[in-house]
């Protein structure tokens, strides 16, 4: 989908060119207006003729064309923004120029237009074509683009009014029972949900990930005797993604490869009086969409008798929508894997124990997908049964995404990939991109950030960026082709992962697509736009300017010649060098992994400023940063990130003449030893994640008094590394009501600090690591109404009076080093929603009580499943501990115990 990426980035480039004092001015606007909006008709083009299934030549060598008038146009609008930024030299210009006559002669070349080409021989040697010029030339091209497009259209058009949908059969013989090694519990589970006594009509979805044995499941469910048995009748219908409700009637009517000239209706009556008063089972196999189900569900009979139906998907949104009930098809453990693995290799025979070790190296490749287990179990069944042949096919189908096993694999994903809507093609790439240099799972935000950066994002009706990646994101997940990994405290995804299978399939896809290239090492010519390194790569030696836009991954930065790099536009990789070459690459968008040299503290140059369209600000754990007055002028800005630290200065006086408003500033930690003055809260009004931490002894209210101005910040985190004494919070600060999640720490506190903070409407998570003057806590009726996640450590809290109405959807209690607190509240174990209680290195009678309210749930509740007790104690006072429990007639066997030197 580069084509795609190339048009929303360009789209994007030219939004934030325009809202720019400056630059807006630079390009004639009518010419910037036309080329707009030809790239939206061509942005919607692409939209439009996503085919499923894959795109017809005809549209690829389309796609191609526009991908490159695209990204053509790009280099002519950014070349002239470093021009317009920054001063150059007579060399650099000459540089510049020579560039672009080459772009536009490898653009002639590739579209064989030896016209084209002779004309730009003939520009050699001139140096006065203007921006203008080459603006003209690429809406000329656009134009020509549209114009084929139109045709296009039409065709298809025609072909649609004087044609029918070819009849798609599945060739699977549904009656002949496949091996159910590895499923035999899942088995058991729907045979169970099938055979209930459950007497009205019962949908059944199963839903999971391309390759995870869906249609295996259903088919020996199909062909098992207890079905047999118990069903009148039972129909298979196989639908993919191309539906035909008179094809799906068809399949169930007169079955496999059978076909009639009645229409829907007259399919639909017949299939009607054949189940009509009799119990039945329909599948109706890999169905795509909530439409296809609709088509056909009105001809089905609830005859009152317990007759069900299967559907299999890989869409959650559609298991969700169609289903009465959902299964969920997951990955299969070690032994399942094993055993599924055992039965294709080997049949009936054992595992010869000399290849058991390498074997099972094998099952561990293909990271418990029933799909690969199976096709490369079947591939090694006739092979040679010798550990060194074993080996070489395990390094191989590591180390190769082109390998046969993996190929036949592929085939059966790159269906989930055709079938995307264009706006979440290049986005899942870059998920498995992302993958396959970080190894470990991947955190969202900075996959949100690399999509702001890349421009992937399509704007929509004012919707901050942001939240439209989310939803992207949700998407994927509900077409599982990524898997949920942590979640923070109150839900949200924090992480995320990929199946190998699937990586490399992006890996392929997105070379053959040319949305970025994958560099082992080197070299780089400069050409690729956006740059994978797996290893740090080798710069080839030319004069040229880069067109490389984005690197990610292990990489060295070269700034002896720091022009050729000014189109870089993502950066995500280690670098230790000086910060102030760095920034001369002005069309910076996203910013990371910059490690300074030889320095604790280090400051950002005041030439920061001209880094124009910088979005993500990104410093890992180390230095602190220095920022200069300019970065309040970067219009831009979404997130700074510093793990070690930054000082931003107080813009207070300094910028009344030139006040800028960072509407899109989202995110900020942390910043040490910040005012948060009126000034500074009008610079960052939509701000939602705010990171402070205070060094020094500054006057609480004078730093923090305006924070209640921030109507839109959910996550507050408030440390001191010195504490501010002895200070009643709710007399010097007013939190914001739009609180989510709340962290203080090193603060001393009074109980009714608390009945604030409990007071703030939303607020989700709390966690507290304070000196309480006042011992004693007496939450107030009332308050932390929708609190789920409370943590309080280090701290001096004694005696603490509370009840289940205190904390009505509490899930996760954690309670750490509170050395002096003499029991959990008894009606906290009497919230219907808590989940965990973790009692860590407390008192002795703390941790008691815990095992108490789990003991209480033991004798009332059926389900004693529902509350998990963790308890951790020192190894200094596990005697004294041991013989308290003992004391109390009391076990440990229903909660977890660890014991810590």
């Amino acid at each position: 989908m580069a084509a795609y990426a190339a048009l929303a980035s360009l789209l994007n480039n030219i939004e934030q060119m325009m809202r720019h004092p400056t630059l807006s001015t630079s390009f004639d606007n009518i010419q910037i207006q036309s080329l707009e909006e030809k790239a939206a008709l061509l942005l919607d083009f692409i939209e439009t003729y996503n085919y499923v299934g894959g795109v017809s030549q005809e549209v690829q060598d389309l796609e191609s064309l526009i991908a490159s008038a695209a990204h053509t146009a790009e280099d002519v609008i950014e070349s002239h923004i470093v021009n317009q930024l920054l001063p150059l030299s007579a060399h650099d210009r000459e540089a510049a120029f020579s560039f672009s006559l080459y772009l536009q002669k490898k653009r002639a070349i590739e579209e064989k237009n030896e016209a084209a080409v002779g004309d730009v021989d003939q520009f050699h040697g001139e140096s006065n074509l203007s921006n203008f010029d080459y603006l003209r030339q690429i809406i000329e091209d656009m134009d020509a683009i549209i114009h084929k497009a139109s045709e296009l259209k039409e065709k298809q058009r025609f072909r649609e009014e004087h044609s029918t949908p070819p009849l798609t059969l599945s060739l699977t013989q549904t009656r002949e029972e496949t091996a159910m090694v590895g499923f035999g519990d899942e088995l058991i589970q729907l045979l169970d949900e099938l055979t209930g006594h459950r007497s009205n009509l019962h949908t059944i979805s199963i839903v999971g990930m391309g390759g995870m044995g869906k249609t295996t499941l259903a088919k020996n469910i199909y062909a098992h005797q207890l079905i047999i048995e118990r069903f009148d009748i039972r129909a298979w219908a196989t639908v993919s993604h191309q539906y035909n409700a008179e094809q799906i009637l068809q399949q169930l009517v007169f079955g496999q490869g059978k076909s009639s000239d009645k229409s829907v209706d007259e399919l639909g009556e017949q299939l009607h009086k054949t189940l009509f008063g009799r119990r039945y089972l329909i599948i109706l196999d890999d169905i795509w969409s909530v439409e296809a189900w609709n088509e056909v569900r009105r001809f089905f009979p609830d005859n009152g008798n317990g007759s069900r139906i299967v559907l299999t998907t890989r869409l959650s949104e559609v298991a969700n929508n169609c289903g009465s009930s959902c299964f969920a098809k997951n990955f299969l453990d070690e032994n399942k894997s094993w055993e599924l693995f055992c039965k294709k290799a080997f049949q009936n025979e054992d595992c010869p124990t000399e290849l058991e070790e390498v074997g099972k190296e094998i099952v561990r490749l293909c990271k418990g997908l029933a799909l690969s287990i199976v096709v490369i179990g079947g591939s090694l069944r006739k092979s040679p049964r010798t550990v060194r042949y074993w080996k070489s096919v395990a390094k191989h189908i590591e180390s190769s995404p082109n390998s046969k096993e993996k190929q036949e694999s592929l085939d059966v994903l790159i269906s989930s990939y055709n079938h995307l809507p264009s706006h979440l093609k290049p986005c899942f790439l870059h998920i498995g991109v992302l993958k396959h240099i970080k190894y470990k799972s991947l955190n969202i935000s900075r996959i949100i950030q690399l999509w702001v950066g890349e421009g992937f994002l399509k704007s929509n009706g004012g919707r901050v960026l942001e939240e439209i990646a989310e939803d992207y994101l949700k998407e994927l997940v509900d077409r599982n082709l990524i898997l949920v990994g942590r979640r923070s405290k109150n839900g949200k995804m924090k992480s995320c992962d990929i199946h190998d299978l699937l990586r490399d399939l992006c890996l392929k896809v997105g070379e053959q697509q040319g949305l970025f290239d994958v560099i082992s090492g080197g070299p780089i010519q400069g050409t690729e736009r956006r740059l994978v390194c797996d290893k740090a790569p080798r710069w080839s030696d030319n004069d040229r300017p880069l067109l490389t836009r984005s690197m990610v991954g292990y990489a060295e930065f070269p700034m002896e010649d720091t022009y050729k790099h000014r189109l870089l536009r993502i950066f995500d990789a280690e670098y230790y060098g000086f910060v102030e070459e760095l920034f001369g690459c002005v069309n910076l968008r996203y910013l990371a992994g910059v490690r300074a040299m030889g320095h604790d503290v280090f400051e950002l140059p005041s030439s920061i400023s001209l880094v124009w369209n910088l979005h993500s600000l990104i410093f890992g754990r180390g230095a602190r940063v220095v920022a200069p007055i300019e970065i309040w002028k970067m219009r831009q800005l979404r997130h700074i990130e510093c793990g070690g630290g930054i000082y931003l200065p107080h813009p207070d006086g300094q910028l009344q003449d030139d006040l800028v408003i960072l509407e899109n500033f989202q995110t900020l930690g942390k910043a040490v030893s910040l005012r948060l003055s009126e000034d500074v809260c009008n610079i960052i009004p939509n701000i939602k994640i705010l990171h402070l931490e205070y060094e020094r002894d500054y006057s609480l209210k004078e730093c923090l008094c305006n924070l209640d101005r921030l109507h839109k910040l959910e996550s507050l985190k408030l440390f001191s590394t010195i504490g501010w004494g002895h200070v009643k919070l709710n007399e010097v600060l007013r939190f914001p009501s739009s609180l989510n999640k709340l962290t203080l720490r090193s603060f001393q506190f009074e109980w009714d600090d608390l009945t604030m903070i409990g007071s703030l409407p939303i607020l989700e998570v709390l966690r507290i690591q304070v000196n309480w003057i006042c011992r004693t806590w007496s939450p107030v009726d009332g308050q932390f109404q929708r609190l789920k996640f409370l943590k309080i450590e280090l701290c001096d809290l004694t005696c603490w009076n509370a009840d289940n109405c205190h904390f009505p959807v509490l899930e996760k209690l954690i309670l750490r080093y509170l050395h002096k607190l003499e029991e959990i509240p008894w009606g906290i174990g009497e919230i219907p929603t808590l989940k965990l209680i973790l009692v860590d290195d407390c008192s002795n009678s703390a941790a008691i009580s815990a095992i108490k309210i789990k003991d209480e749930q033991l004798q009332y509740q059926e389900n004693d499943d529902d509350l998990q007790i963790q308890i951790r104690v020192g190894e200094y006072k596990l005697e004294s501990f041991m013989a308290m429990v003992e004391t109390e007639g009391l076990t440990l066997d229903h909660v977890q115990f660890n014991v810590f030197d």
